[in-house]
Order: C-alpha cells, then structure tokens, then sequence
C-alpha cells in the first residue's frame, strides 16, 4: 500500500558506563532497546543505538517506520551530513508493508526498492 511521507527524524543514540556490575552479569537487552553489557572490574556499559525514523500517513492513520538500519548497512554511520541529504532526497510516497505487532497493533515496513531508490537519490 502506499504511504505519504511527512518527515524524517533522528533519536541520538548513547553509551555511558556504571559501577557496581557484579559478577556474572549476563550481556542482556530491555524494553527499550538499550544493551547493557559487563565491561569487567565492577563496570557495565550502557549503548542506545540512534534511529533514523520516517513519518508516515496511511490511510488518513498517523504511523512511523525504521529506516535506520538499511541506511546504516548501506552508508555507515549515519552523521550529520548524511542525516541531511537523507533527509533533502526523502520521496512524497512509499510502498510500505503492514505487520501486525503481538498487541494487534499495525507496524510499518518501507519496501526496499523505494530505499533503494532513495538511496540513488542521496548520492552517497
């Protein structure tokens, strides 16, 4: 189905370290995305990954979708720069996918030929 594109934003990812890490600490995910992980000596590391998200209209429905990962595995990382021109080249519509969470809620996939397309479009 297709979807109207309003605008691109980005979460700013993290990494920060903590004390009092006991032994045995287990590298683990929570709800939020965010990885914890031991780093020895008492210490953990905390990492948020940033996001790259497209804001969507479908059927007359306010949604978003990720597009940060294609972006990361095709470009790298995804820098101010980068944010900007992916940003400049983004499309009036998209072909997008729905998907249906545990909830029932719908989720939405951009299909990979207008990422590619959008891509082309960046000249990165």
């Amino acid at each position: 189905m297709l979807a109207k594109c309003l605008a691109v934003g980005y979460r700013k990812g993290s990494f920060s370290k903590t004390q009092h890490c006991k032994k045995g600490t287990k590298t683990r995910h929570d709800k939020l995305g965010n990885v914890h992980s031991p780093a020895g000596g008492g210490y953990e590391d905390h990492c948020k990954k940033s996001q790259l998200i497209l804001y969507l209209e479908v059927d007359n429905n306010n949604s978003y979708s990720y597009i940060d990962s294609y972006f990361k595995y095709s470009v790298g990382s995804l820098t101010e720069k980068r944010r900007d021109k992916i940003t400049s080249a983004m499309p009036e519509t998209v072909e997008v996918d729905e998907f249906s969470k545990r909830n029932g809620e719908p989720f939405y996939v951009v299909s990979e030929a207008d990422l590619d397309s959008w891509l082309s479009r960046t000249g990165l």
